[in-house]
């Protein structure tokens, strides 16, 4: 029985209709709501995080690595410049010592992973996860293109697989947004991707020091998936949001329910100790699993429940990661 339930839940079935919550019916993403979600750019900014904005300090005070640093000049060394940044060809070649000069990126890309495949449209409290995954995604780009960076996508779906590379244009941003409504939306009866095959995409076009936001259920997280993830944590700031909904934290409480695909009906009994033991091991195992993973790779890991406020519980997560 606990197979069937678990079987409604990735294939994007739900007991009870999603209630509405601020914009739209919690069932469909779109783009007015996405559009909206710039009100929350205060919450997440850099300043609102406390990342800082010193020339060269990079993003001290938080676990990211900060902009990476491009060449700006040579120039004839100053007693107090680092001698680790002497250009050794450029002083043999003059006879006098030389340094290097660089520069805080002016940009850096920002990379977003959306996962809007069937597991994602399930949701029994405030709305699907694929529509406050399609929430916070919104929120966190706006934020990024507030600081002046440079914005890209993968979003992936049932049936849809969207590839933007990154650019600082709001026409960009646009596609971005055009591409995670239609994958919200997409309630094709297909597999998709898996996730590890996106992420291997995603290692392919990341660039060392940008910052990476994956936003999914993680229901297929595997070893290739691991894999990859890993290789990417080592060059870039990696942020693992997990949606999940309440149900796939406690069960219901003891007793029989009917549930339905919309095409089969069953009954689970939810107070036999052993189902309510593999229920634990079914849903809630695989993501302590996957906090840990992350912080052995020092990705921030943020639970984000479809119940809570995504803005505000991203902003904590970041924070706590901070304090860490």
């Amino acid at each position: 029985m606990l197979k069937k339930l678990k079987s409604l839940i990735t294939t994007g079935s739900s007991s009870e209709k999603a209630q509405a919550v601020t914009e739209g019916d919690g069932v469909h993403a779109t783009l007015g709501e996405l559009l909206a979600q710039r009100r929350f750019v205060p919450l997440l900014s850099f300043d609102s995080l406390g990342f800082s904005r010193t020339e060269g300090a990079g993003l001290h005070r938080s676990p990211f690595r900060g902009r990476g640093m491009e060449f700006d000049e040579v120039r004839i060394y100053h007693p107090g410049d680092d001698i680790r940044m002497i250009d050794w060809r450029v002083t043999a070649r003059t006879g006098k010592t030389h340094t290097k000069l660089y520069r805080e990126e002016r940009d850096r890309p920002v990379l977003f992973l959306g996962d809007f495949r069937s597991s994602m449209r399930f949701g029994t409290r405030v709305a699907f996860k694929s529509v406050i995954a399609a929430r916070i995604l919104a929120a966190l780009a706006w934020a990024s293109r507030e600081n002046g960076d440079k914005i890209g996508a993968i979003i992936m779906s049932a049936s849809r697989y969207a590839k933007i590379a990154p650019h600082r244009q709001m026409r960009r941003l646009m596609e971005v947004f055009t591409a995670v409504v239609e994958a919200a939306n997409d309630d094709a009866d297909e597999k998709g991707k898996n996730l590890h095959e996106a992420l291997a995409e995603l290692r392919r076009v990341s660039k060392n020091g940008g910052r990476v936001y994956i936003i999914s259920d993680f229901h297929d997280f595997d070893e290739e998936s691991k894999k990859h993830l890993t290789y990417i944590s080592r060059h870039c700031d990696v942020v693992c949001i997990q949606v999940f909904d309440p149900l796939e934290e406690t069960p219901p409480p003891p007793g029989s329910y009917r549930i339905s695909d919309g095409k089969k009906t069953t009954t689970i009994h939810t107070d036999d100790p052993a189902w309510r033991a593999e229920y634990e091991k079914v849903f809630l195992e695989p993501r302590r699993q996957l906090e840990n993973f992350c912080h052995s790779r020092n990705i921030i890991y943020i639970a984000l429940r479809t119940d809570q406020n995504p803005a505000e519980t991203v902003r904590k997560g970041v924070l706590t990661a901070e304090r860490a």
